[in-house]
């Protein structure tokens, strides 16, 4: 799946610098045009959000019987809340999830799931980002349509086993001004830097590590994907 040109002892050295990077040609080409060719046309998408203070998944078959009016009251909900408070909206497949309940089991999407948490991929976490104590990954799908979006957070979970983060970014052509950009933050809530979702790019950074994705704008023609999660310590 890693594209085997990668060279780990130079990526570390770039990574160290600001403790994130962005690695382009990530992936074998065939890898990742089956990957996207999977997040385009066979996935079954569920809408993730948060609901209070807990994240919230509307599964594909729910999805399914939704009235314009259910859209309406869904979106409604989501810009109800502060523009202080966190708050996301995008599609999202659960891949871990799906692959322990053996759901959906021609999707690839299973075997990247194993791939993520092989000792290759995982050594290669731990050999650039230099976080020696990284045990496992976990992994979603998401999908970027038009009004979506990722405010600002650190990734800092309640059980603090998140240690780097990644970032698969599997979309072809993609415009910085259609929005869905990942942008690092300073104390203030200034952008530091960008990282455009570079087809058959990794994106990878310590957390915790203050971003957020940019606003998917009405205009865009097609969604962003990615395959994104976090090595864990436990």
């Amino acid at each position: 799946m890693l594209n085997p040109q990668l060279d780990v002892p130079a990526l570390a050295a770039q990574f160290k610098i600001k403790n994130r990077i962005q690695i382009r040609d990530a992936l074998q080409p065939e890898i990742a045009d089956r990957l996207l060719y999977c997040l385009e046309h066979e996935v079954p998408w569920g809408i993730a959000y948060l609901e209070g203070k807990e994240p919230a998944l509307i599964m594909a078959d729910t999805l399914t019987g939704y009235s314009q009016t259910d859209w309406h009251n869904l979106h409604l909900k989501v810009q109800a809340s502060r523009p202080d408070e966190f708050q996301f909206l995008y599609n999202s497949y659960m891949m871990v999830t799906a692959y322990l309940e053996k759901r959906d089991p021609h999707l690839i999407l299973h075997r990247a799931v194993e791939y993520i948490n092989s000792n290759i991929f995982l050594d290669f976490l731990r050999g650039v980002s230099g976080v020696e104590h990284i045990i496992k990954a976990d992994a979603q799908a998401t999908r970027y349509m038009p009004g979506c979006f990722l405010r600002k957070h650190d990734d800092t979970g309640k059980d603090a086993t998140r240690q780097v983060a990644y970032v698969i970014n599997l979309t072809k052509g993609w415009r910085a001004d259609w929005g869905g950009l990942l942008q690092f933050l300073d104390e203030e809530g200034m952008v530091t830097e960008t990282f455009d979702p570079v087809f058959n790019s990794l994106t990878l950074f310590k957390v915790p590590m203050s971003h957020h994705v940019s606003y998917t704008a009405p205009y865009a023609p097609h969604g962003r994907y990615a395959i994104t999660g976090w090595g864990m310590s436990r």
